[in-house]
């Protein structure tokens, strides 16, 4: 009896030196992009990577439309812990980072091309290290999230920003985006996406601004008569995580998960580009005006706005000028 229980405590004790098992982590992507966006196509992309290089280690939840987390808290709820991993714009990383709100003015961006040399290149990397090091956030990489063009629920004929004077125009929640609306001669209302198919119905609003694709995939080209195809604003998103939860993976799993971003930007870039072309078919389809203003007029309306409101008296001196140079 006594050997049986020295053997017993003998082998309970060898397995106490064995290695835990390896808990498995948990990366919870949110998104306000809806479901059939190329952006949620990238992170369900990135999930099957990461999944299938890391067998049990890793498990990737895609939370599109706003399911998870609504948009705008995103941010604010990685940087408390609460959220692994979103794709936040330029406008909510400068309410923290105001010297570097240049990089969300409208006009900047020549088209796709020049926005992802800009962020590809040593600009980029400085600010993926600012965000990284003041933030806590960890940019992956950078996709592509459409132009933004104004998209209005009237028929009336716009050629400056002086005829969109007293239109109601949705925008994105943060004070950039109010200031971007003014400048483009409309009211701000600031609203969270998921609320705009309604409140153009109703009429709440008379408009809002996003990429054509976006638009159609959020099928508020039914509750639309005209699309102004004013491309004031080629628009930057990141893939990103809160740096606790990529601090916790191994080198290995850090390394793969750069590259599975960069995969799957690369992919949203171009389904993206061609989604933008797409979508003006379907709304010439459906008889929905689409018309072209000149874009010098409202760039300069733009600016003046900017340095009204005090935006630029706050940007990092010479960053314009460097973007502007990329080629």
């Amino acid at each position: 009896m006594r050997r049986t229980l020295l053997a017993a405590a003998a082998a309970i004790a060898a397995l106490s030196f064995l290695p835990a098992a390896q808990a498995q982590t948990e990366i919870r992507i949110s998104t306000a992009a809806p479901d059939n966006s190329p952006l949620s196509d990238a992170f369900r992309m990135m999930k099957a990577r990461m999944e299938a290089k890391f067998p049990g280690a890793i498990k990737v939840s895609v939370h599109t439309a706003s399911s998870l987390f609504k948009q705008g808290t995103e941010l604010p709820a990685m940087q408390r812990g609460n959220l692994e991993m979103a794709s936040p714009v330029t406008f909510e990383i400068e309410a923290q980072l105001p010297e570097y709100g240049v990089l969300s003015a409208a006009y900047l961006f020549r088209d796709a091309d020049h926005l992802i040399k800009t962020f590809r290149s040593d600009i980029g990397k400085e600010y993926a290290d600012v965000v990284a090091a003041k933030m806590g956030l960890v940019i992956l990489d950078t996709a592509y999230l459409g132009t933004r063009t104004v998209n209005l629920t009237n028929d009336k004929k716009i050629e400056k920003p002086t005829d969109l004077a007293g239109t109601k125009m949705r925008m994105p929640p943060g004070a950039a985006f109010q200031v971007l609306a003014k400048a483009l001669g409309a009211t701000p209302v600031s609203m969270p996406i998921t609320e705009v198919y309604l409140a153009l119905k109703t009429g709440a609003i008379d408009g809002q601004d996003n990429p054509t694709n976006m638009t159609r995939d959020w099928k508020f080209h039914e509750v639309t008569k005209q699309v102004v195809l004013t491309r004031h604003l080629v628009q930057p998103v990141f893939i990103a995580i809160a740096k606790p939860a990529f601090d916790k993976l191994t080198p290995a799993q850090q390394s793969e998960l750069r590259a599975a971003a960069r995969e799957a930007a690369d992919m949203q870039i171009a389904k993206t580009q061609a989604d933008e072309r797409a979508a003006l078919d379907t709304f010439r389809s459906a008889n929905i005006r689409v018309s072209e203003p000149d874009a010098s007029v409202f760039r300069a309306a733009v600016f003046k706005e900017y340095e009204a409101a005090g935006l630029t008296a706050k940007w990092k001196p010479g960053l314009m000028q460097r973007v502007q140079a990329v080629r």
